[in-house]
């Protein structure tokens, strides 16, 4: 249960900072990092298929119903990459940061080509050359370099996570001993 309040007042308060702060003062040439799809993919990375599904599903319908746009399209792929990345729960050691901040930087790349696709080629507008270089890359870059401290914050408190539920099954088998 505290997972998912954290889970859901980060899903929340990362919004906020990606609608406010990164919209505004710490918007570098016109872009902002997707903060939600990096958190749907660490989150998937550290707790699995379930807890990333969940978490993509949740922040991006925040993110859709917030923008008033076509609502179920950034869920879906938010969705998709809390999966692809909980399928390196058990593989993988937390310590290492290259394969998951490798991973958000796929999903990003991979986000925003299917972001293009959906909403510009459909249009008949194919400029793709200078929406990758003037979005889909420097988005990129910006949500990779904010990874490696999300993933370390997210890392410290799934740790402390772990050892509240360790110390709490001591006490509950102690407390079933006498």
């Amino acid at each position: 249960m505290r997972r998912f309040i954290i889970s859901f007042i980060s899903i929340i308060l990362l919004y906020v900072l990606q609608c406010t702060v990164f919209k505004g003062a710490l918007m570098i040439g016109g872009v902002s990092p997707n903060l939600i799809l990096m958190f749907a993919c660490i989150v998937g990375f550290m707790r699995g298929r379930t807890s990333g599904m969940l978490t993509g599903f949740f922040g991006g319908m925040l993110v859709d119903i917030m923008s008033g746009g076509m609502i179920g399209f950034t869920p879906l792929l938010y969705v998709f990459a809390g999966y692809f990345n909980g399928m390196f729960y058990k593989e993988y050691t937390k310590e290492q940061m290259l394969l998951p901040i490798s991973l958000v930087a796929m999903c990003d790349f991979l986000y925003g080509l299917i972001y293009y696709f959906i909403t510009y080629m459909m249009r008949n507008r194919l400029h793709f050359a200078k929406y990758l270089s003037i979005v889909i890359m420097p988005e990129l870059i910006y949500t990779v370099s904010l990874s490696v401290f999300a993933y370390i914050l997210v890392y410290y408190i799934n740790r402390k996570l772990d050892l509240l539920g360790r110390k709490r099954k001591v006490k509950d088998v102690k407390r079933e001993n006498n």
